[in-house]
């Protein structure tokens, strides 16, 4: 079956190689079942692993499975035909957990059915029809037991259903047979022989519900290499904070000084690198959309990139320019990046500005006004809250 080669692939073949056995059906198996071929006919045949066949009843007789039936490595099971000429059947079956959903008759002919159906939770096992075959019943279905789940027993157990359904739970709840039911450790806790691992699946086999052991869940002492963390001790348990501190030149992950011990272990995980450029915080400044919506992925940026800012409103580059460019250096961002305050030379009562209608006047620019009628000179400076000291001129 499959494909006729094979690899090898380290100290094993793949895929591993099969050899499935056909199907051998003889006419005497037919005529036995009173089974037909598809096509109405009645022969030896051999048939593949995998592959399916169709049959038919013979005339006077009726199926009561399906027709249509698959070789598995050398095994078919046939359809079962019974007669439609036999003897009546008196009054059906009846199950347990389940109840018959067609219309009880006085009496069946051989050949009619009537079907079953569980009660809720309870899973059925077998065909949900039974046949009258010349006077007798064929087997019923089983209508197999749910599994009881005791919400007090997962307390005990440090057990909760994974997701929001906990709130729909009172004090039992029934898995079908066959199913499978998602839970997860408490909060602090993890699954013992997996401690990066809280969620797991159960399934109701018709045994009481075997819970994994939840052990609570713990960090070891991290190792910070070029740097130290505090408090010091042996264990941490889930939701304690450690508070990591780099030695000079270096830091933590996006500047994040904390780490907190999680079911996945410290979070964000406590290292310190080597300080290359962290985002700048450029006081009334932003960069460009890129690096303003990304900070947490595009910093700390590396050694030679070049990124752009601008300054807002009232605000310049000391070189003026409308979109400066600085570049990381081991130095940090060179030229620094800033954003001076612009001060405008205004109206003033009884007086003057003197100044350069071309000029641009920032933080530390110097400029000098005059008062009437005297033609007394003075200066001021400008300075992140406008110009300093306030220009006065009195009449």
């Amino acid at each position: 079956m499959g494909t006729e080669w094979i690899t090898c692939s380290g100290k094993t073949w793949k895929p591993a190689p099969q050899c499935l056995a056909l199907c051998s059906l003889t006419k005497q198996q037919l005529e036995t079942k009173n089974l037909l071929l598809s096509n109405g006919q009645r022969h030896a045949q051999l048939i593949q692993s995998d592959h399916t066949l169709e049959f038919m009843c013979s005339e006077g007789y009726t199926l009561t499975t399906s027709s249509v039936r698959k070789c598995a490595n050398g095994h078919m099971d046939l359809p079962l035909c019974i007669s439609e000429r036999g003897k009546n059947c008196s009054r059906p079956p009846t199950i347990e957990n389940g109840d018959i959903t067609t219309f009880l008759e006085k009496g069946y002919t051989s050949g009619s059915f009537v079907e079953f159906k569980c009660q809720k939770f309870y899973a059925m096992e077998g065909q949900n029809r039974s046949f009258c075959d010349n006077g007798n019943w064929t087997k019923a279905p089983l209508c197999l037991e749910p599994c009881a789940i005791s919400v007090e027993e997962m307390e005990n157990q440090m057990v909760e259903l994974n997701g929001t359904a906990n709130e729909t739970i009172l004090q039992w709840m029934y898995l079908k047979r066959g199913d499978f039911l998602e839970l997860r450790c408490k909060p602090g806790y993890a699954l013992a022989t997996n401690l990066s691992q809280s969620t797991f699946m159960v399934q109701c086999r018709g045994n009481p519900i075997v819970y994994p052991e939840c052990k609570e869940s713990v960090c070891d002492p991290p190792e910070v290499v070029n740097g130290r963390f505090r408090p010091q001790r042996n264990v941490y348990r889930d939701g304690d904070v450690l508070i990591i501190t780099c030695n000079r030149g270096f830091h933590t992950n996006n500047d994040q000084d904390t780490a907190e011990c999680t079911k996945n272990g410290w979070l964000p995980p406590p290292r310190c690198s080597m300080r290359h450029c962290d985002y700048p915080h450029i006081e009334n400044g932003v960069l460009t959309d890129y690096y303003e919506n990304y900070k947490e992925q595009a910093f700390p940026a590396q050694l030679g990139v070049s990124i752009y800012y601008r300054c807002l409103d009232g605000y310049v580059s000391e070189r003026e320019e409308r979109w400066p460019l600085i570049r990381c250096t081991k130095a940090g961002w060179s030229p620094a990046p800033k954003c001076l305050k612009k001060c405008s030379p205004g109206h003033l009562e009884n007086g003057k500005f003197i100044f350069n209608y071309w000029t641009t006047y920032k933080e530390r620019d110097e400029i000098s006004y005059v008062c009437f009628p005297e033609n007394l000179q003075a200066k001021v400076t400008c300075t992140k809250n406008g110009w300093s000291p306030t220009p006065r001129c009195t009449s």
